[in-house]
């Protein structure tokens, strides 16, 4: 049942990921790869991850979250109605694509299936990746979320996950120094994290999503305590 602390927002999440190329049942001449380490920095025994996990759909050139997301609602089958879709950018240092990011795909026999349908929306396809281990990948999505403390959320569309702000924008080399001080000195429990934002109430907001296994308000305020302790304090 919704709430007066329902928000529907836009943002985009950015972290290094864990890639491997898929080359079975894929389209001749596209190129697909899956996150296969979603939750790289939580030790716990991950039991509902997705199967398959996160997948990226090379494309030409860079879609926009508006028109991935127009993209989708025109597909009336390939499972379109289950899947979670956003738009993604890859760096994998030395090359950088772009691509459709999809979440919670059934199957891996029926991705040639679900690139034809995008196929016939007008979506172009990479012909050639040159996919490394890891990639920084910044992906823009959509958000339903539960604010269950001031600036504090829970996500009501996928489990085990909570964002908390955080009050300014830190790089990627200040936001793991923290991170690595927050594991060894604090009693937060095993949790992984990425940097992100958020428009909320037409104002950017800084945000850090957590994942971790029946994750609580408790767990997410712990975490925003000692961010923001250790930010401040620079």
């Amino acid at each position: 049942m919704e709430t007066n602390n329902l928000i529907k927002v836009c943002g985009s999440i950015t972290k290094k990921e864990s890639l491997i190329p898929l080359s079975h049942n894929i389209l001749k001449n596209t190129c697909v790869a899956e996150a296969n380490r979603p939750y790289a920095g939580y030790y716990g025994a991950v039991s509902d991850q997705p199967k398959p996990n996160s997948l990226f759909l090379f494309t030409s050139h860079y879609y926009s979250l508006e028109e991935i997301l127009r993209f989708a609602q025109n597909i009336d089958s390939c499972y379109m109605e289950k899947v979670n879709v956003a738009a993604a950018y890859l760096d994998f240092i030395h090359h950088k694509y772009s691509a459709i990011r999809v979440k919670y795909f059934p199957d891996y026999e029926h991705i040639h299936l679900l690139q034809s349908c995008c196929i016939k929306e007008g979506v172009e396809f990479a012909k050639k990746v040159r996919i490394s281990d890891f990639a920084m990948v910044r992906v823009n999505k959509c958000f339903v979320l539960e604010e269950v403390e001031k600036e504090i959320f829970i996500d009501q569309k996928e489990h085990n996950k909570g964002y908390i702000t955080i009050p300014k924008q830190i790089s990627e080399q200040e936001f793991s120094e923290i991170l690595v001080h927050i594991r060894n000195n604090a009693d937060c429990k095993l949790f992984d994290a990425a940097m992100g934002a958020m428009i909320i109430n037409s104002r950017a907001k800084d945000i850090i999503r957590i994942y971790a296994e029946n994750i609580n308000v408790q767990l997410l305020r712990c975490i925003k305590e000692r961010f923001e302790h250790a930010i401040l304090s620079r």
